[in-house]
């Protein structure tokens, strides 16, 4: 709940400045200064990591990149409540590739149905484009996020894999916005950047990694799908930002189907299944057929 709070309070207070100066290189800010301060706070000692945990920090700190610049590029684009909608995609495939049967078809299929409604105005026209296409590619990033900062999180102790993913995202990140977005008066930010990295994505990041470690991801996912919620109200309150009757009910089908995704794996295992009625078995018969003698033919007999 930290997380989320802190996550979506981060993203409201920074759309101000993403329109006035680019998403791109804010984004890309915002991870250097969480870097910095994971790195002053953990200090981890970078000789005695194996290759494995530096690819897997690699990998996790990818994904931190993606997620974080195309999330943030969506906000400035549309408003917050579709943007986290459908970013919470992502979390609801990492769900629906574990399921079978019906609830693997027809769970994608309610979501989809959320996400149509979401991306439609108030006055019934479609969304920026380009807001709705990176809002699927952070939902890509954020699949990946999920499965990898489970993963680093086993193989790290306390919060040195966040650190390494987060120098690698910003490694990453910080050449990608120079070439996407001229870096023109970035440096008269940087005491905003700074405190917004902290709301986002220092902290969130911390409090999924300690969650993660301490709970199912199935229980994590349940708790996770309020986000919606949360950007919403934040997108309300601080910027304005109103949703229509559709919208909102496609934010509660997204998240009813990612409930759902979690949720019915559980309640199909805990169902008991039919037992298969087998024929009685003649005892006496059978020992009978034993001590007979065999039969046998040879040849010339």
């Amino acid at each position: 709940m930290g997380s989320m709070i802190s996550s979506q309070l981060g993203i409201a207070f920074a759309v101000p400045l993403m329109v006035a100066h680019g998403s791109f290189g804010i984004s890309a800010l915002r991870l250097g200064f969480a870097a910095l301060f994971c790195l002053a706070w953990v200090r981890p000692n970078f000789r005695r990591f194996d290759s494995r945990q530096w690819v897997a920090a690699l990998a996790l700190g990818a994904a931190m990149a993606m997620m974080t610049m195309c999330f943030f590029t969506a906000a400035r684009l549309i408003p917050m409540g579709p943007a986290i909608t459908i970013d919470f995609l992502g979390p609801l495939g990492v769900a629906v590739i574990a399921l079978r049967g019906w609830p693997r078809l027809i769970l994608p299929l309610t979501a989809a149905f959320g996400v149509l409604a979401v991306s439609h105005g108030s006055h019934g026209r479609l969304l920026d484009t380009a807001g709705i296409l990176f809002a699927l590619a952070a939902a890509c990033g954020w699949a990946g996020y999920i499965v990898l900062m489970r993963h680093v999180g086993r193989l790290f102790s306390a919060q040195e894999g966040l650190c390494l993913s987060l120098l690698a995202a910003t490694a990453l990140a910080l050449p990608a916005a120079c070439f996407l977005e001229p870096p023109v008066d970035w440096l008269g930010q940087l005491p905003a950047v700074a405190g917004l990295a902290v709301l986002s994505p220092l902290l969130p990041f911390a409090l999924e990694m300690a969650a993660m470690r301490r709970m199912e991801m199935g229980t994590f996912s349940i708790i996770m799908s309020l986000e919606p919620v949360f950007g919403a109200v934040f997108g309300f309150i601080i910027l304005g930002q109103a949703l229509s009757l559709i919208q909102v009910g496609g934010v509660l089908v997204v998240m009813a189907a990612s409930a759902g995704a979690v949720v019915l794996p559980i309640v199909m295992r805990s169902v008991p299944q039919p037992r298969m009625d087998t024929p009685a078995i003649d005892l006496a018969y059978l020992e009978q057929q034993s001590n007979r003698p065999a039969k046998c033919t040879l040849s010339g007999e």
